[in-house]
């Protein structure tokens, strides 16, 4: 949710209480100017009831209205009531309800006679007054409700177009086609500081970034050279004649280290390439085709295992990928189904628009399978396994918004290539 999204809602809260308790309030003081209007009218009548009786020793006219209504009748009773205000409630045939009255009854003296005066004046409605209320309420808070809507989306599109601009530059940020950023200039101070330090932190990330690269190839560079040439020098004393079966073994130890250190040094370098995002050219691989011409190049070293490899194609994939990368991410995965199968085991390689699976028979791991996909990790304790064919598998798939999983079931392990997500 937004910034600006949710700052509206919360002014809407508040506004719904404060309109709800103004609602409230409104009406209790409405009711309460209402009854003090109508009691003053009662006793100014009361006033002039008794004005009349003493001015003129004779009885007003009685009168009847819609809104006010007198009422007398001479008093039997030894103690009249001499004043008294209360609420009446008097049927009205015209509107079919109960009407709310203020009735104000006192006694007067006419000729030694008693009489009782009781004056009735109609008060507004307020189940009407609390509708009205209620209504107009709402229609102030549904103007409010538009108008913090307009004000919103002028926020929005106005006032914060920077801040998406700037975040949008910064979304498609890469190291690898850097470019200085071309923030726009803000109004805003806030904004502004925000792009001044965007600038220097993007500036010191790339600086770190190319003396890091140029550090990389360097020495990448620099210990493969020396590599290869200890490496020729091993082959070539290992075939000298006069060597003793103990320092034959030994060079051999020598050269498989070499070897090994060798194919390492280049893993590692292309594992850091791949997580630079070096590799941008893209392009429709059919993997159906690609995993038929892998399977060739390896068929040497399947029978070699004594393996048999079973391939259902459930139709033709068609996966955007760098050329290079899909051959190292399906190299691998057919590698590590070689070197972590069973004697005369199988391996299984199933395709369809959603998934890779390949499949190889062997003995349950120790380890979970999340740990598989981590660098320097192995399945087993083979010598000749470096343990980050998976690390460049899982690199790769984090490039392209794929998702390894792994799972072991009926004595076959299973790791999957999930399609669904691929970016493009």
């Amino acid at each position: 949710m937004r910034i600006l999204t949710k700052t509206s809602l919360y002014y809407l809260l508040v506004s719904f209480v404060v309109f709800l308790m103004g609602g409230i309030a409104y009406y209790n003081i409405m009711q309460g100017e209402i009854y003090d209007e109508v009691d003053d009218q009662l006793f100014t009548d009361k006033e002039n009831i008794l004005a009349f009786i003493r001015r003129t020793n004779e009885l007003p006219h009685v009168t009847s209205g819609v809104s006010e209504t007198i009422v007398v009748k001479e008093i039997t009773d030894k103690n009249p009531i001499l004043e008294s205000l209360t609420d009446t409630l008097i049927y009205s045939s015209y509107d079919e309800e109960n009407i709310p009255y203020r009735r104000l009854t006192f006694a007067a003296y006419q000729n030694g006679k008693a009489y009782q005066y009781s004056i009735l004046k109609s008060v507004m409605d307020f189940d009407d007054l609390f509708e009205s209320t209620v209504f107009a309420m709402g229609w102030t808070f549904l103007m409010l409700l538009v108008g913090l809507g307009a004000v919103n989306y002028t926020i929005n599109k106005y006032t914060w177009r920077n801040f998406y601009d700037t975040l949008g530059k910064i979304k498609r940020y890469s190291l690898s086609q850097y470019g200085p950023l071309q923030l726009k200039p803000s109004e805003t101070t806030e904004f502004q500081e925000l792009n001044q330090v965007l600038q220097t932190m993007t500036d010191k990330i790339h600086n770190d970034y190319l003396n890091l690269k140029e550090f990389t190839e360097n020495v990448s560079h620099e210990i493969q050279t020396p590599l290869a040439i200890v490496n020729s020098k091993l082959e070539l004393f290992m075939q000298s004649g006069n060597l003793t079966p103990t320092q034959a073994k030994l060079l051999e130890e020598m050269h498989n280290s070499v070897s090994r250190l060798a194919r390492l040094n280049k893993s590692l370098i292309l594992l850091t390439r791949i997580e630079n995002r070096e590799f941008k050219e893209n392009e429709d691989i059919p993997m159906h085709e690609f995993l038929a011409e892998q399977t060739e190049q390896l068929q040497e070293i399947i029978e070699m295992h004594g393996l048999t490899v079973e391939q259902t194609i459930v139709q033709p994939v068609q996966v955007h990928l760098n050329r290079g990368l899909a051959e190292i991410l399906v190299s691998n995965l057919l590698i590590n189904a070689i070197q972590h199968n069973q004697p005369d085991g199988t391996i299984k390689i199933i395709l369809d628009k959603e998934k890779l699976c390949i499949k190889n028979s062997g003995e349950e791991l120790t380890e979970t399978g999340r740990n598989l996909f981590g660098r320097f990790v192995s399945s087993n304790k083979r010598k000749d396994s470096l343990g980050i064919g998976l690390a460049l598998v899982s690199r790769i798939c984090t490039v392209y918004n794929m998702r390894p999983t792994y799972r072991f079931d009926n004595g076959m392990h299973e790791l999957c290539i999930n399609f669904n997500h691929l970016s493009r």
